[in-house]
């Protein structure tokens, strides 16, 4: 599952700033079940501010689709105890309605708890329960995209609810699985279950994954990385299966990118994708696009970035687009 694109702008930021360890290696061994009192050194706070948008050659129009916003983050430790609570505070504009239907004035303010979850450090792995929170698979999914913002993975991973998952690492091996739901009200959300097991290394990472969800809905997934000296190389594999009354659905495809650091700040990268859907009773239908990015380090808690995203065959009778987005982030 791939990030939507708030998730990329925003909540990937966190992930990568002031997400919870999931190591083990803070952990007091000498008691399992220790609770301390409660005191302010067991919470740290993390944030960061970001301004961004999009332009496509489609709607012409510019639209940051949430991507402008301010994130505020809680981490909570205490021995084996873990927590984290994250917070977005959000703006929506566009100059085209027709790019956001929901919004009537051009422009919309929101907030939205983007994470909350409590947890236990076992030591090999982090047992959580999240209100809301990513699923297991959603860690590795798109571990091949080295570009900023329009690399390609499997599926749709927008934060999901009542998350119960497990997800570690040790001596190399990295593994998660999670129950998840996909709508915060219990009788209406597709429920599913999913994750990976991986080896990391100091070079190459790589993972295989696997979801289901009771709607028919099946993926499969590889991906992984390798460190080439200045050079990072990446691809991302997925097969989607839905089989339903509905739709009799394949999706197959594939991303790979690279990046080079051309010097500690600035980050040059480019990546192609391919998939094609094979749909019951019509033609399949191949796609594929390339994107280019660049990321630039402007100070240790300051970056930005802009990736361009070139449609290269979207199907008969369907146009090839070229997207933009580009955005800056402070963090704190």
């Amino acid at each position: 599952m791939k990030k939507t694109l708030l998730a990329l702008a925003i909540a990937s930021i966190s992930a990568s700033a002031f997400a919870v360890d999931t190591s083990s290696q803070n952990s007091r061994n000498e008691d399992m079940f220790a609770f301390d009192p409660m005191h302010k050194d067991q919470f740290s706070v993390s944030g960061s501010v970001g301004v961004g948008g999009y332009y496509d050659t489609g709607s012409k129009a510019f639209y940051d689709d949430w991507a402008t916003g301010l994130t505020l983050a809680v981490n909570y430790r205490n021995n084996r105890i873990v927590g984290y609570f994250e917070t977005d505070l959000m703006l929506n504009y566009t100059t085209d309605n027709a790019t956001s239907p929901i919004l009537k004035d051009g422009s919309e303010f929101a907030t939205d708890v983007d994470k909350a979850w409590l947890g236990f450090d076992t030591g090999f792995g982090i047992a959580s329960f999240g209100w809301e929170n990513d699923t297991a698979l959603d860690a590795v999914d798109g571990a091949g995209d080295n570009t900023y913002e329009f690399g390609a993975s499997a599926g749709d991973a927008s934060d999901a609810f009542n998350v119960v998952k497990f997800q570690g690492a040790t001596g190399g091996f990295a593994y998660g699985v999670s129950y998840f739901e996909t709508d915060d009200t219990h009788v209406d959300a597709e429920k599913g279950v999913n994750g990976y097991v991986g080896i990391e290394q100091e070079i190459f990472n790589v993972y295989a994954g696997y979801e289901t969800r009771d709607s028919d809905y099946d993926v499969y997934t590889v991906t992984g990385n390798v460190q080439l000296g200045a050079v990072k190389l990446g691809t991302n594999f997925w097969i989607e299966e839905t089989d339903t009354k509905v739709l009799d659905q394949t999706n197959t495809g594939y991303y790979v990118s690279a990046g080079y650091a051309v010097s500690e700040d600035l980050t040059l990268a480019a990546g192609y994708a391919a998939n094609t859907y094979e749909i019951k009773g019509i033609a399949d239908l191949d796609q594929s696009f390339m994107n280019v990015a660049v990321m630039y380090t402007m100070a240790k808690n300051m970056d930005m970035g802009i990736d361009i995203k070139q449609e290269l065959d979207m199907g008969e009778g369907n146009e090839e687009e070229t997207h933009v987005f580009a955005a800056a982030y402070y963090y704190f």
